[in-house]
């Protein structure tokens, strides 16, 4: 009998053992699948409690090319207070997985023999975001049009006074745009530019002389004479995101809307463009300096915090001197003012 209940206490103690040992195993190497809706910042904040990490995961694994979409079924490694991406590759036969609606920063599921990348799917808005006027000159004026009406719209023929009429052929396209405010930099007060409200674009359908005819073929918002003829950039509905290059950093001047506070899908305009360095896809954090606690300051004193982050932008369109972004994840409304750094890792 006594040995008998020896054995059984030495076999539940091995058992104890094992299965110690096997939790333990467990808890270093957790495996999580991809669901629907994922996105790399939330798994960020769900598995190590830092949503901002999640950059790491793009840097840390070189297979990644991508970190634009992630897809239901991919699986990610928690390891020692870090994220790894398992490569998951389509059995031979099978259907590659469908990705999940587009959320930002996450990525695909690399595929055999790809050559080249995925594009990230921005939303668009449909009606053209404008830009801040700095260096750039308009190429013309709409001065008239076949009849009185004061407001024009879609198929309407009219007239332009154009700068260099010898450059102009029959097919050419241009921007219609409007001036708007003045834009300052919102901390030295320092001009920056003039908003130009995006109104549509033309196209010309004759050349008489230095008077050139054409019909307007979109319209974004109302057209009056007087609106300014730039270069037609067609509307982009996708972009691939590119690691950023440069280390200066800016601040949010201006938004589409004029509205006090920014979140997720909002257009703004950065004083950073393409002399800083900064092109289209270009990753940024908009932040905030960060105020101490009185709580903070009466046990240590006055200390330098990080900044707190708000969100995240990925640049649009990239002027000279300026950008405008759309903003894809916000954790706390944002203003003018606020900084903007881009992400290089």
């Amino acid at each position: 009998m006594t040995r008998t209940l020896f054995r059984w206490l030495s076999l539940l103690i091995l058992l104890l053992i094992v299965s110690g040992a096997s939790l333990a195993i467990a808890a270093e190497n957790q495996i999580y699948t991809i669901k629907k809706g994922d996105t790399l910042w939330d798994l960020s904040k769900k598995f190590i409690d830092d949503p901002y990490y999640w950059p790491n995961i793009w840097a840390k694994n070189p297979e990644i090319t991508n970190p634009h979409l992630i897809f239901p079924g991919q699986k990610v490694q928690i390891l020692d207070g870090r994220l790894k991406i398992i490569p998951a590759y389509p059995e031979a036969g099978e259907p590659a997985a469908t990705a999940t609606e587009m959320q930002p920063m996450a990525q695909p599921t690399p595929m055999p023999q790809r050559e080249t990348e995925e594009l990230v799917k921005i939303k668009a808005t449909g009606s053209g975001d404008g830009f801040i006027l700095t260096n750039e000159t308009p190429l013309g004026v709409l001065v008239d049009s076949v009849d009185n009406r004061i407001l024009l719209t879609k198929n309407d023929t009219v007239f332009l006074k154009m700068k260099n009429p010898a450059d102009v052929t029959v097919g050419d396209t241009y921007g219609l745009f409007e001036r708007g405010n003045s834009i300052k930099n919102p901390h030295t007060n320092q001009f920056i530019g003039t908003m130009m409200s995006n109104l549509g674009f033309l196209q010309v359908t004759e050349i008489n002389g230095d008077t050139v005819i054409a019909k307007i073929a979109t319209v974004f918002r109302e057209i009056q004479r007087g609106a300014e003829l730039f270069e037609y950039i067609p509307l982009s509905k996708e972009i691939t995101l590119q690691r950023g290059t440069t280390d200066k950093e800016g601040y949010v001047v201006a938004a589409r809307d004029e509205k006090g506070t920014f979140s997720t899908n909002d257009i703004i305009f950065v004083n950073l463009g393409s002399d800083d360095g900064l092109v289209n896809g270009n990753l940024f954090y908009i932040s905030r300096p960060r105020k101490a606690s009185d709580e903070m300051i009466k046990h240590a004193g006055r200390m330098q915090l990080p900044d707190a982050v708000l969100g995240a932008a990925i640049t649009i369109e990239t002027k000279a001197k300026t950008a405008s972004a759309i903003i894809i994840k916000s954790v706390d409304a944002a203003f003018i003012g606020d900084k903007v750094s881009v992400v290089t890792d």
